[in-house]
């Protein structure tokens, strides 16, 4: 197929920052290929958030699929491939039909003479799938932010909003309340909205009054009581889902609510079918492996309570790579007083730490060594380590995506 020539992806380099961001390109685009945003389905679910939103929105599109409805899935970023970002009742677009529906967003690029991004791109071409599958029901994660996100060009009929904490702050701001407000631009007038966050928190009030301001009818979601089960995952008031770690817990319980209409078993069988990717994803060993793209302060806080409640009395072994525009130094304190081992790697982004560098960060106090390449960095870690111990792979998503098709065959 063609490759996404001249193409930003944003996702990876973001070199054009924040201008990289306009609603009026992706609605351009969307309008060019006859408008198959409009043509989606009676339920159009659109997630955002900072921790979870990748797994609300799957859970979603899981609970859909257990009512019947043909659902489509758009998500980012990919793990192992970029076939990943579309789906349709679980299965990812097939090449061949990803290679159509880019080929032909290109063409009405061309025709039209506007630029767009890789985001944008991919996001039309998931809606031209969707629409020709006759989908009905979607599931849209956005990419970053909200306010401005592609995804947001979409009409919908339900809003979510996940846990939100800092995260993007070259972009969204560097306060919750202003990460708030960007996230909280996915509400639109009328549609409801269900939120992650007490409308008496720092982040909640902001999301709060933006619903009032639009009319848009507004539900809390609290987090519910959850039990872990090791390696089976969670007890969530009676009801056992696969995922590892509590923060799951409340990423289900904002699927559920937002899905409850189509009835109580409807959303207890979609809940336990779901399937989280990359996101505290064990690996049964020995050793064990538990994978999880956590690159912020709160996502990774959360890595850790799922590493002490699921793995207790572990040794951890630490693989790790991060993007440089993260907060590095805190989320290295954060890592080091909970690990034995440390092994700095890197991914293919461009924005990523050099190895080196990142072992030389002062929280590791000279634990950490550099290995250039991820697969021999964990060849190396099975290796060495216990049978009882736990190797935790963390930073990066994309470390996630490069080293789980290994952890799949092993």
């Amino acid at each position: 197929m063609r490759a996404l020539q001249g193409l930003t992806n944003y996702e990876r380099t973001r070199a054009d920052g924040p201008r990289a961001f306009d609603l009026s390109r992706p609605k351009r685009l969307l309008a060019a290929l006859g408008g198959p945003d409009r043509m989606l389905g009676q339920r159009v679910l659109q997630v955002s958030g900072t921790k979870g939103k990748g797994s609300v929105a799957r859970f979603c599109a899981s609970v859909l699929r257990a009512a019947g409805l043909r659902t489509g899935l758009f998500v980012s970023p990919h793990l192992e491939r970029v076939e990943e970002r579309i789906q349709v009742d679980g299965e990812c677009i097939s090449g061949p039909d990803f290679a159509a529906s880019v080929e032909r967003v290109l063409r009405a690029v061309e025709t039209q003479r506007f630029e767009t991004t890789f985001f944008e791109a991919t996001l039309a071409a998931a809606c031209l799938h969707f629409s020709e599958r006759e989908t009905q029901a979607v599931v849209l994660e956005v990419g970053m932010g909200g306010r401005l996100d592609a995804t947001t060009a979409v009409p919908v009929t339900h809003t979510l909003v996940a846990e939100l904490s800092v995260d993007h702050t070259e972009v969204l701001g560097a306060t919750v309340p202003e990460i708030a407000r960007e996230k909280a631009g996915i509400l639109r007038p009328g549609v409801p909205v269900w939120s992650a966050s007490d409308p008496q928190s720092e982040a909640g009030r902001v999301v709060f009054a933006r619903a009032q301001e639009l009319g848009a009818p507004f539900h809390y979601v609290p987090e519910p009581a959850a039990t872990p089960l090791g390696t089976e995952g969670l007890d969530v008031n009676g009801l056992r889902i696969a995922a590892l770690g509590r923060h799951q817990a409340h990423n289900a319980a904002l699927a559920a609510a937002a899905c409850a209409d189509l009835g109580p078993e409807i959303v207890r069988q979609g809940l336990q079918a779901a399937r989280i990717p990359g996101c505290c994803e064990w690996f049964g060993g020995p050793p064990d492996v538990l994978l999880d793209g956590a690159h912020n302060r709160s996502s990774i806080a959360a890595t850790l309570r799922t590493v002490a409640e699921h793995f207790p009395g572990r040794r951890v072994h630490l693989l790790f790579a991060l993007a440089s525009d993260k907060e590095t130094d805190a989320l290295c304190a954060l890592l080091a007083p909970a690990v034995e081992r440390v092994v700095c790697t890197r991914t293919e982004s461009p924005r990523a730490w050099d190895p080196a560098a990142l072992a030389d960060r002062p929280a590791w106090q000279g634990r950490a060594r550099a290995e250039q390449d991820p697969e021999q960095a964990l060849a190396r870690l099975l290796e060495t380590a216990e049978p009882e111990d736990l190797i935790l792979v963390t930073g990066s998503l994309y470390l996630a995506g490069a080293l789980r098709r290994g952890l799949r065959n092993r």
